[in-house]
């Protein structure tokens, strides 16, 4: 890994257009080592000095807990391992569980630890370990989270606003530009998102989505190529991939249509209109509907802001088995509110959409 960050960032450096000069100075004059904080079987100073015993860390298991109380007016029991722990590790010691410990959870726990302190070693922990994709539970109350070890690192580091601009950069085109990170799939396309501010990054977009991360139809959308247009059409025409034939989910489903047409509201095509009627008509027959997939839909289709679109929306709403289905209304005031407003479709709006019942909540604290 030592060898691998200068390596990607040297490649980033020679393959990217860059769109203005607001990158320079970016660059880490040393490349990231972790070599100062190894301590060789870090495990095994469980059970010594104060640390707590193996048979006491048998009750943390493979779980961090986020919580004291279990929701049910009790303690976790692993709960106070964690705080002897936090207790009597040393930096040295926490930087060395962080990267090393064979349990999965014990990295996390380590890592948060030094994160609340605000350490200099997080930065270099995070980037020496956006491949650790294995798995813990995370106990908060009654509810058990499933995180991965690299994908919680670097949320952490995110929320807490641990690194520096320069730091967030490096850390952003690393995780870009390294194959082989499916377990980190929204953090690879918020990276992107993010460089794409200074960085021509088409086609590394290109092949991330090709690497599997279907996510990225939605950024690839906003180049509107033709020769991409394929790509968009083969995603579309998989909206019944992994559904049953009332359209309830069986297994994985498949999301490649609902990221195209989250990427469709950049890119009106006429080609796109068989399908997009063709996705609508499915929805109004199914009977386990997907509401994020209308949200979208209706945003697309919105977009176009002609007359063709104005027709597509009000039959949507005319026929009675579309009414019938309670919550088109409330995801058409969501697709409405949601982005700028296009007064075109207000009449139909006004006609038909409903609030959604948690809509204030969710939106109080925006401004």
């Amino acid at each position: 890994m030592k060898r691998l960050i200068p390596i990607l960032l040297a490649c980033l450096c020679l393959t990217a257009c860059h769109k203005n000069n607001s990158y320079k100075g970016l660059w880490p004059e040393k490349s990231i080592s972790m070599d100062d904080t190894l301590i060789l079987n870090i495990d095994s100073i469980f059970g010594a000095g104060d640390f707590p015993s193996k048979e006491e860390m048998t009750k943390i298991g493979n779980a961090f807990y986020q919580t004291e109380s279990d929701g049910w007016a009790d303690t976790y029991s692993g709960w106070y391992v964690q705080e002897k722990i936090k207790a009597v590790a040393t930096d040295r010691e926490l930087c060395s569980m962080a990267r090393f410990s064979s349990v999965p959870a014990l990295r996390a726990f380590a890592f948060s630890v030094l994160a609340e302190k605000r350490h200099k070693a997080c930065f270099p922990i995070v980037c020496a370990g956006i491949k650790d994709d294995a798995t813990f539970s995370g106990p908060s109350y009654d509810v058990i989270w499933t995180w991965n070890v690299s994908e919680y690192m670097i949320s952490t580091s995110l929320s807490d606003s641990l690194f520096s601009p320069q730091q967030l950069f490096q850390l952003d085109s690393l995780i870009a530009f390294t194959p082989g990170l499916s377990h980190l799939d929204f953090q690879v396309w918020s990276s992107v998102r993010r460089l794409s501010d200074t960085l021509e990054m088409y086609d590394r977009i290109r092949e991330l989505y090709l690497e599997g991360h279907d996510n990225m139809l939605v950024e690839l959308a906003q180049y509107k190529k033709e020769s991409d247009k394929d790509l968009f059409i083969a995603a579309l025409k998989q909206y019944k991939k992994g559904l049953d034939r009332e359209g309830a989910c069986r297994g994985e489903c498949e999301e490649k249509t609902n990221f195209a047409l989250a990427g469709l509201k950049n890119w009106q095509d006429a080609d796109f209109i068989p399908l997009l009627k063709e996705i609508r008509d499915y929805e109004l027959k199914r009977r386990y509907i997907d509401y994020g997939r209308l949200v979208v839909l209706f945003k697309a289709v919105m977009a176009y802001d002609d007359d063709w679109a104005y027709h597509f929306m009000e039959e949507t709403f005319e026929t009675k088995q579309a009414y019938k289905k309670t919550m088109y209304p409330e995801n058409l005031y969501k697709a409405y509110y949601e982005e700028p407003e296009r007064v075109r479709f207000l009449p139909i709006v006004s006609k038909y959409a409903e609030k959604p019942h948690d809509w204030d909540w969710h939106h109080s604290n925006e401004k």
